[in-house]
């Protein structure tokens, strides 16, 4: 009884992602820093009366790398045979799910500094939740324009740079809007939080690909 009871919540479980997923991903393309105070909110509940009416941040991440190497292997017929460690689709996934972690990690780690706070596990948690939400629309423009550019097409450059650039844009402005008005800091000093963080996470990121080198060659499906 324990395991069908077990199984019966995991099939609603991965069902129900059917419903809140795209839910959840319209509100964080409509309303990023909304996104950033629920999350920080929810984690304030018990753990069974988090996250009822959205998906739960780092889920969300994960699903949305999952459902990109599955466009990308199934519709686009796009992947790179590896060796090593990343030889493994479920390596791989965790190594990408990892590398695009760093950005909403280093992010939180500027909102516990800003709000004062000592950095512990408790204090970082929230942080790096909230900052979840508002990555995972960028994860997405950024691996749909490399979809696009690797087309044979002759337009489809052009569309993959716009849509990087859309990106880019819609992010940059969804964490100069956190910055002002979850740690109330100014708009000068919010542009410069906000090209830091894209700095040091692009930098963290370009030196975790340069890592996976360690384990075959250089996984360009990122």
């Amino acid at each position: 009884m324990n395991l069908l009871r077990s199984a019966e919540q995991l099939l609603y479980e991965v069902v129900s992602w059917l419903v809140f997923y795209p839910l959840t991903l319209w509100r964080c393309l409509r309303h990023p820093s909304a996104m950033i105070g629920y999350a920080e909110r929810e984690l304030t509940k018990a753990p069974e009366a988090q996250f009822l009416d959205a998906l739960s941040p780092p889920i969300f991440l994960f699903l949305t790398l999952l459902l990109v190497h599955m466009v990308q292997t199934g519709v686009f017929h796009d992947s790179v045979v590896l060796s090593g460690v990343l030889g493994d689709t479920r390596n791989l996934l965790v190594f990408r799910a990892v590398s695009f972690s760093l950005f909403p990690m280093l992010l939180g780690l500027q909102h516990v500094r800003l709000a004062g706070q000592r950095l512990s596990r408790e204090t970082l948690r929230p942080m790096f939740y909230a900052q979840c939400y508002v990555t995972v629309p960028a994860v997405l423009a950024l691996d749909l324009a490399l979809m696009l550019g690797k087309s044979p097409a002759g337009w489809t450059d052009f569309a993959a740079w716009i849509i990087f650039l859309i990106g880019l844009v819609w992010y940059a402005q969804a964490l100069m809007r956190g910055f002002m008005l979850h740690r109330g800091v100014s708009r000068g000093r919010a542009l410069q939080q906000t090209a830091l963080a894209l700095v040091l996470g692009s930098a963290s990121f370009v030196i975790a690909m340069l890592l996976s080198l360690l384990t075959g060659p250089l996984p360009l499906n990122l």
